[in-house]
């Protein structure tokens, strides 16, 4: 019994039993740290999956985000061809990510869709015109005609939007195409193919005021568009002339 205690002693008092209880100390604070302070620290017991509110108006967003403790901050805007304005493009973090609650998220939102600037038709000729609006996305709505001892006949001198001017997609642009120098002899233009409130203008100015206009139903053309002139161009002009135009209607 006495040397049982004796080794038991010896034991207690060498290096290997100091170091064994170092050991056990040790663990024992690596386990408190993990199960109890790391998770206090860290606030596991309050993560959330965090809601997908992209595509949801600022508003609602931001209410969603809110009601589930979350943070919405707005840091960023763009134009999207989806969206309207004012409503949500990004998120960050993600939706469906697990995150502490009063975790900030970060929103991009809608400028609505880009715009277009009008572009420089001016000196182009008219083939190129109607190429550069369609390339923009925009539609050509109608051409008038004018005379112009500047700019030879056939290209742009005019259009309905300035250059650098903001327009939506899809905008209507209106073009005024050069006549060339005023005729010294005035002749009776071509006016087919050209709308009434050209066909008019041209005739105004080689000072042919008597002007009949009579309609006919043509599904396939814009209305409006000049179908024949009852005199011939190239006719001379003569004091008191009157001309007959046939317009298109649906």
């Amino acid at each position: 019994m006495f040397e049982k205690s004796n080794l038991w002693f010896k034991f207690r008092n060498s290096v290997y039993f100091k170091i064994s209880i170092a050991i056990v100390i040790i663990y024992l604070i690596i386990l408190i740290i993990d199960k109890f302070v790391m998770p206090a620290y860290v606030h596991l017991g309050d993560e959330a999956e965090l809601p997908d509110v992209v595509e949801m108006s600022l508003e609602e967003a931001k209410a969603t985000l809110e009601k589930q403790k979350f943070v919405p901050i707005v840091v960023d805007s763009t134009y999207d061809e989806n969206l309207s304005a004012g409503f949500v493009v990004e998120q960050s973090p993600y939706p469906f990510t697990r995150v502490k609650k009063g975790r900030k998220v970060y929103l991009t939102v809608c400028l609505g869709k880009k715009p277009i600037l009008m572009p420089n038709l001016f000196y182009k000729s008219t083939r190129e015109a109607e190429e550069i609006i369609k390339s923009y996305g925009l539609e050509l709505r109608s051409k008038y005609y004018e005379y112009n001892d500047i700019a030879v006949d056939g290209v742009v001198i005019g259009q309905s939007y300035p250059q650098g001017q903001q327009i939506k997609k899809g905008t209507g642009i209106t073009i005024t195409i050069s006549l060339g120098p005023f005729p010294v002899e005035k002749t009776i233009p071509d006016l087919v193919g050209s709308s009434l409130v050209s066909a008019k203008k041209q005739l105004q100015a080689i000072g042919i005021k008597n002007i009949k206009v009579e309609y006919e139903v043509r599904e396939n053309m814009l209305p409006e568009t000049v179908l024949s002139q009852s005199l011939k161009s190239g006719t001379k002009v003569s004091e008191d002339m009157e001309i007959t135009l046939k317009i298109s209607k649906l």
